[in-house]
């Protein structure tokens, strides 16, 4: 008799490349709350790598996938017996632990915590490092495993103001090796800076090849050298901007015409230069309604097919903040070729002063008028596919009109209309009721004959009639609707019989998404406010005054793709 041969999971390396995917360890320095986590990762990618030899290959290619600065390379040099340090103390101390291959590896590669505080106490008395041999160091025995690993890295965050004294390392090593690449698969790039200091860090630029795409930066774009800019990223694709971008940092971004992505956020209160990006495609951009668009009305974007645009509340009235935003969104409305489209509202940036915050100032009154008349400029952009809106309630006074919108996008394929209960910070704000801003339940059915190609719809609280089910004008076909999210649904007072109703709409309307919405799967509560613990049975006698909220249990009573992927700055791959 014989056994079937098991197999183990160093078997199936895919399987353990997936694994150690999961591990952040993107380099984003300019977030401290992420430091932690950040350090966490790369400790237990340098556990896995030292446990066995079929676990170091994919660890190792995540670990040295984004580097948090140049010293792991640095170290790795002295390491291998090709650079040394000056000084001597750091090399030493950091000569401790064996990889599965044999060779000595830094700690500080291994997510040591030395890195960090670099970022936080600076680079005062650490030593310089050079070359430790004549002549080519190509011909070093260990050249080829320095090699393997630069080969790895495809991020990294580099000092480019006073940086540390080792980084003229790279000039002489590349000097030395007939200029070579240091780093051949480098694709992104983040500078970052200790103070204010102007000094460009020697041998920094020696690390970035003419390939490289990506450039963040968490500090203005206009205390960089433009041409320097464009002398060392010649096929820059991507650009995020972290700070916020006065005149004459938009200025030098229009010097890129290679631009296809750009993430910033505006604050200026004068005409801008022209914008002029012949082939950017997508632009995340946040600022004030005003600020934004001052930008839009003067750039030129002639390639434009992605825009997430957050707005910022400010301490204006609701009727006030309603005009900015209708006049962004005619801004918008300029970008006839736009096909992915989302707008979010969030709260004004504090500028926080130890550690009490400031109460934000609530927004005051709401606008009269309903969610269609805020977004109408938006029904010209006859090419939508994919529309995600995020807007509090001080905007929309009325239930929208479903049937304008499915005539205004027949190609959409995904339908994000949020409407969120603004609530403000201070103590004396009194929280707003929810009311049903989509409108009748019924105007689902115009998305089901005019949008053939929808396969998300995510609408806001809607309401139920009695006459409902006789109302609707059925679609002819079967519609292929995936995902059907209705936050809840107002039924008449006293009648929650009428959720059967409610079921049969949707099964006659969206088929496929007929089961999440049977009437077992609608629970009740008589509740002012949109959240509560108070499920009531149908039968249930209810109060006077009071409301009754269908809500649909389960994933279609939510979006979870509206908390991943609502604001396009976290659909685009930085």
């Amino acid at each position: 008799m014989t056994t079937a041969t098991r197999r183990s999971l160093t078997d199936v390396p895919d399987i353990l490349y997936n694994v150690f995917h999961h591990f952040d360890v993107h380099a984003m320095w300019y977030d401290d709350n992420r430091s932690a986590a950040l350090c966490d990762s790369r400790r237990s990618l340098a556990m896995a790598a030292r446990t066995c030899r079929a676990f170091a290959d994919p660890a190792l290619k995540m670990l040295w996938s984004s580097l948090p600065d140049d010293q792991p390379l640095a170290d790795l040099l002295c390491t291998l017996g090709i650079g040394r340090g000056d000084g001597g103390w750091a090399v030493r101390s950091f000569l401790v632990g064996a990889n599965p291959h044999g060779f000595l590896l830094p700690p500080a590669v291994f997510g040591g915590s030395r890195n960090f505080c670099f970022r936080f106490f600076g680079f005062v008395g650490l030593q310089s490092m050079s070359i430790s041999i004549p002549g080519d160091p190509r011909t070093h025995v260990h050249w080829a495993r320095f090699v393997e690993y630069a080969s790895r890295v495809r991020a990294v965050a580099l000092f480019i103001f006073e940086g540390p004294k080792w980084s003229r390392l790279w000039d002489e090593l590349q000097s030395a090796a007939g200029g070579i690449t240091i780093l051949p698969m480098l694709y992104t790039v983040t500078f970052c800076e200790v103070g204010s200091r102007r000094a460009v860090t020697p041998g920094i630029f020696a690390l970035i090849p003419p390939s490289v795409g990506k450039l963040r930066l968490p500090l203005p774009p206009s205390r960089l050298d433009s041409s320097m800019i464009r002398t060392y990223f010649p096929h820059i694709r991507y650009m995020d901007v972290q700070p916020e971008c006065g005149v004459e940092d938009v200025r030098m971004l229009a010097g890129f015409p290679t631009l296809r992505c750009l993430s910033i956020s505006v604050s200026f209160a004068v005409l801008s230069p022209n914008l002029i990006l012949p082939v950017l495609g997508t632009l995340v951009m946040e600022g004030s309604w005003p600020n934004l668009t001052t930008l839009l009305n003067s750039a030129h974007l002639p390639s434009l097919h992605t825009l997430s645009v957050a707005g910022w509340e400010g301490e204006d009235n609701a009727s006030k903040l309603a005009m900015d935003a209708i006049q962004c969104f005619h801004a918008i409305s300029r970008y006839k070729s736009i096909t992915n489209l989302s707008i979010y509202t969030t709260y004004t940036p504090q500028h926080q002063y130890g550690c009490v915050e400031d109460d934000i100032p609530e927004v005051q009154g709401t606008f009269d008028g309903g969610l269609l008349d805020t977004m109408r400029p938006l029904l010209s952009l006859r090419s939508l596919r994919y529309l995600a809106t995020r807007l509090p309630d001080y905007l929309v006074g009325t239930e929208s009109d479903l049937s304008l919108m499915a005539d205004a996008w027949p190609d959409l394929v995904e339908l994000h209309l949020v409407i969120w209960v603004y609530e403000g910070w201070s103590l004396a704000y009194i929280p707003r009721s929810e009311r049903p801003y989509g409108g009748r339940l019924e105007g689902i059915a115009h998305f089901a004959r005019k949008c053939p190609r929808l396969r998300v719809l995510h609408l806001p609280a809607m309401e139920l009639a009695e006459e409902s089910l006789g109302a609707v004008e059925f679609p002819s076909e079967s519609h292929g609707l995936c995902t059907l999210v209705i936050e809840k649904v107002l039924f008449p007072h006293g009648r929650a019989d009428l959720a059967g109703q409610m079921s049969e709409l949707v099964r006659r309307v969206f088929p496929r998404v007929a089961s999440a919405f049977a009437q077992d799967q609608i629970s009740f509560e008589k509740e002012e406010f949109y959240f509560s613990d108070d499920d009531s049975d149908p039968g249930e006698e209810e109060e006077e005054g009071q409301e009754t909220w269908g809500f649909v249990k389960g994933a279609s009573g939510r979006c979870d793709d509206c908390t991943k992927h609502m604001w396009l700055r976290w659909r685009v791959a930085w």
